[in-house]
Formats: C-alpha cells, sequence, structure tokens
C-alpha cells in the first residue's frame, strides 16, 4: 500500500494546528481561573442539608441532633418545628418506669443530662430578638435581658454550663472535626445502651407493644443517623412517640392492683393536658405564620386569596398579583408566549406558572453551577453570553436566598452576591419583574419609590422575587 507523503502531512499539520488552539484555550482557561478567587468551601451539600444538622465537631452534632430538633435552633420555620412535647416527657416517663429498679433510672438520667448538657453548649438561645450561640451569650453582657420568672431560672443555667464547656468544646474541635475515628463507634454503643434501658423499662407491657417500643426507637437512631437532622423523614417517629405516651398514662388493671381515684386522677389530668398541647399547637401551626411582609396573613388561619380564587371572586392573575406585587402577570405572559427559552432558576415557586417548566428551568437553588461557571469565565458579559448561548432566555432570583444560609463561612451569602453582581448595571440584562421596592431618587429630600432590585429597599419591602430577561 502506497502513503501519499503531501497529504499525510496535511493531515499532521491540521492535527497540530487543532492541539495548539486546545493548548492555548486551556492555558488561557486557567490564567482566567487564576484570576478570579474561588468561594473557599463552598457545596451546596454542606449549604442545604448540613444547615438542618449544624456546623459543629462531628460528635457533638449528632449528639446535640434532639435538642435542636426541639428548640428548632438550626433552621428556623413552623415546617420543622415539633414542639418540646417529647423533650419534657420522654424523662419523666423513663424516672416513671424505675421506680421499682432506681438504678436504671439513675443512669438513665445520667445519659439524657449528658445529652442536654452537650446540647447546650453547643447549643443557642434567643436574646434580644435574636439567635445567639451559647458561647457569645456567656462572653458579652446583654442588657434589657427579659426580668421574668423562666428567665431569671434558664439564664444561670447557660451561663453555667457555657462557661465550664469551653473545655470539651476545645476537646470536640481538636480531636473529632468533620471526621474521625471515635463519633460512630460511641454513638452506636449510647444506641445498644439506650435500647437496654428501653428493654428493662417496659418489661411489664405486652408483646406488641415492646415490639412497637423498639420500632420506634430504632426508627429514631436511623433518623439520627441517615438524615442530617431534617424533620419530615421523621414523621412517623413523631406520630408513633404520641400514640406511646398516650398508651403510657392509660390506665392499667391487674390483678394485684386496682386503680384508686388519685392514680386516675393523674392519669386523666395526664391525658387531657396532652391533648390540648397537640391541639393549641395544631392552631399555633396553621395560625400566626407571617408571610414575607404580610402582618395580617399571620393573624388568619386561611389564606384569604386562595379562599377568593376558591369560591371565584379573583381570577388567578388577581391571586398572583396579591401574593407577588411588582408585574408578575406581565412577565409571565411575556416567558409563555413561548416554551423554547430556558430558564435559569435560584430559588423561588414562580416557575411553577411557566409552561413546560419540566423541560425549561434549571435549578440551580446554592448557585453551584454558577460558581463554576464564574471560576472560568471572569467576565459578566461572557457569563451571560454563555448563558445565552446554552439557550437560556430568562432568570428568576429568590431574594431572600442569601437567608437561609447557615455556614461560618456564609458561602452561600457570598455566591449569591457575585451572582447579583452579574446582573448589576449588566446591559445584556433587563428587570421584567420584582415586588421589591426601593427608593429611586437621586435626590435624599424627594424620595420617589418604586419597584427595583439593586438599591437600598424601603422598609418592609425587601421583596421575595425578581425575573431579568438576557437580552440579544
Amino acid at each position: 500500500m502506497k502513503i501519499n507523503s503531501p497529504l499525510l502531512g496535511i493531515h499532521w499539520m491540521r492535527l497540530l494546528f487543532v492541539l495548539s488552539f486546545f493548548v492555548i484555550g486551556q492555558c488561557l482557561s486557567a490564567q482566567a481561573t487564576k484570576e478570579v478567587k474561588e468561594i473557599e468551601g463552598a457545596s451546596a451539600v454542606r449549604e442545604e442539608i448540613q444547615r438542618y444538622m449544624g456546623y459543629e465537631p462531628l460528635a457533638p452534632r449528632y449528639l446535640t441532633l434532639p435538642y435542636d430538633a426541639t428548640t428548632n435552633a438550626n433552621v428556623n420555620g413552623p415546617f420543622v418545628d415539633i414542639g418540646y412535647l417529647f423533650f419534657a416527657l420522654i424523662p419523666i416517663l423513663f424516672l416513671l418506669g424505675f421506680r421499682k429498679r432506681p438504678w436504671y433510672g439513675l443512669i438513665s438520667m445520667v445519659l439524657l443530662l449528658g445529652l442536654l448538657y452537650v446540647s447546650i453548649g453547643n447549643g443557642k438561645i434567643f436574646v434580644q430578638n435574636q439567635w445567639i450561640n451559647t458561647s457569645e451569650f456567656v462572653n458579652q453582657q446583654y442588657e434589657n435581658r427579659l426580668n421574668t420568672f423562666p428567665s431569671n431560672i434558664i439564664n444561670p443555667i447557660y451561663l453555667a454550663v457555657g462557661n465550664s464547656y469551653e473545655g470539651v468544646n476545645r476537646f470536640f474541635k481538636n480531636s473529632s472535626g468533620n471526621a474521625d475515628t471515635f463519633t460512630y463507634p460511641i454513638i452506636f454503643i449510647l444506641f445498644i445502651l439506650m435500647l437496654f434501658l428501653i428493654r428493662q423499662r417496659n418489661l411489664d407491657h405486652s408483646n406488641t407493644k415492646k415490639i412497637l417500643i423498639l420500632f420506634v426507637a430504632f426508627f429514631t437512631f436511623m433518623w439520627m443517623l441517615l438524615t442530617a437532622g431534617i424533620i419530615w423523614y421523621g414523621y412517623p417517629m413523631i406520630v408513633l412517640s404520641i400514640l406511646l405516651i398516650l398508651s403510657s398514662i392509660e390506665p392499667k388493671l391487674n390483678e394485684n392492683e386496682s386503680t384508686d381515684w388519685l392514680k386516675t386522677s393523674i392519669r386523666t389530668l395526664g391525658l387531657v393536658s396532652i391533648i390540648i398541647f397537640v391541639g393549641a399547637t395544631m392552631i399555633y401551626r396553621l395560625s400566626n405564620y407571617r408571610f414575607n411582609t404580610n402582618k395580617v396573613m399571620a393573624t388568619q388561619m386561611f389564606d384569604i386569596g386562595e379562599l377568593k380564587y376558591q369560591s371565584g371572586r379573583q381570577n388567578k392573575k388577581q391571586v398572583l398579583e396579591g401574593f407577588f406585587r411588582g408585574g408578575i402577570n406581565e412577565a409571565l405572559a411575556k416567558i409563555n408566549q413561548e416554551d423554547e427559552s430556558l430558564i435559569y432558576r435560584v430559588g423561588t415557586v414562580l416557575p411553577f406558572f411557566v409552561k413546560k417548566n419540566d423541560r425549561r428551568v434549571l435549578m440551580d437553588n446554592q448557585l453551584q453551577n454558577f460558581e463554576r461557571l464564574r471560576t472560568h469565565f471572569k467576565d459578566k458579559n461572557t457569563l451571560i453570553e454563555v448563558l445565552k448561548a446554552a439557550g437560556y432566555k430568562y432568570i428568576f432570583v429568590d431574594l431572600n436566598t442569601y437567608i437561609i444560609d447557615q455556614t461560618p463561612e456564609r458561602t452561600l451569602e457570598n455566591k449569591y452576591k457575585e451572582f447579583m453582581r452579574v446582573l448589576y448595571q449588566n446591559p445584556k440584562v433587563k428587570l421584567l419583574a420584582t415586588d421589591r421596592r426601593i427608593n429611586k431618587s437621586k435626590d435624599p429630600a424627594k424620595p420617589k419609590p418604586g419597584f427595583g432590585v439593586f438599591g437600598a429597599p424601603l422598609p418592609n419591602a425587601h421583596g421575595t422575587y425578581a425575573i431579568f430577561e438576557l437580552l440579544d
């Protein structure tokens, strides 16, 4: 077979040209990456999932989960608030169950108090309308503390625990961190010990109830171990625990013991108290919920807008305008004129109203994809061009994205700021709608309120969303 040398030379020249172009592109890309400072520690999993569990060292991160889930300290919101019923009654049930075996009761109380000690030392306290760490509460002096009977009891406890916990906290930071060799063995040992105590506590119960109790204990352990403290993964645990508490105060008729009026009264009082607590908690959750900045809605058990829509007094556009002001209907009408352009979504529920949102919308709530793009394309105009080349035409932004950031480094907040810098005064970006109100006047003496994103928000007008269009 004869090889055509000139033709072979042309092929090699083409190959060398392509390789040279590739190498030059990689060098320029690497140079651009060096010039853009990456946000250290930025991780979508760490920002979104771990916030429910906390950012303490590994050992106290697991040991404080029952306390954190009860006090709602890590992630605040009524949708994750389970109340203090379990935290208050479980120690009492252990004590009552070990009246004939006091040593088991003593061991149970030591374990529970130890967990409470670690939890308070790593926990938070609500002072001057804000959550602060126990260590900050100890190291700072706060004026105008509530001078009430409960606060006069709680404050000294937090001060004493905070002062004595410094050495323990130093040990955990030095030996545990995000990984160690002793946290999981300790958790399994504690679980086995708690199973033994639970079994001893329920020797007099029926086999059916014993199985149910062990199932709840095992489910609770698996929830602590595998779900990162996310409350709604443990809803079966909550329901079954309430049923177990109710069954524990149910009157028991044995051959050797008859119920007298005192025991019956105590059990009846306990049952009524729990029913009142659960009912009041449900009412509190259904009402007194502040949506955005609407104080009126916080006092209503049902949403007035939804009732008006269901009753036919308002149509879809009127209800949307009531929830999201600032041109939401006009923006959605423009977006839904065609169903091919893509949408870049950062939080917000508004893509629900977009046609074919299952195909058109890319969700980047923690801005992880944006961070990768930002480190490769330092110029904001170039970054927008890249999005447009990929088919994206609109950007939906939740203006409260940074609020959920619980990381010590504030990585999500930093990514959000960088994202908004790309949109700020960008000639290739146009604002279509937002419910944020700012002062658009350049004269401080003559304020001119209007809808806008970039500027100082007016009082109670921070807003919740913004919709942008990428221009050609």
